[in-house]
């Protein structure tokens, strides 16, 4: 498993993060940066939408409908 990048810069463009994988569920993850929730005021227990657009995975908080 690949470290934590703590020395992300706020909306650069070398902000990456490595896919991961869970040794014990098999599951894939990412890591969100606390600056990135901070910003979105997304905070433990927040319930993110995930969806693809072409190429590109997108994360956003789900409505409340």
């Amino acid at each position: 498993m690949k470290p934590y990048n703590s020395h992300m810069k706020k909306n650069s463009e070398e902000n990456f993060q490595f896919l991961q994988v869970d040794p014990i569920t098999g599951e894939y993850f990412i890591t969100i940066p606390e600056w990135m929730a901070n910003d979105l005021e997304w905070y433990e227990d927040t319930e993110i939408k995930l969806s693809i657009d072409g190429n590109e995975l997108i994360l956003s908080e789900k409505d409340d409908d």
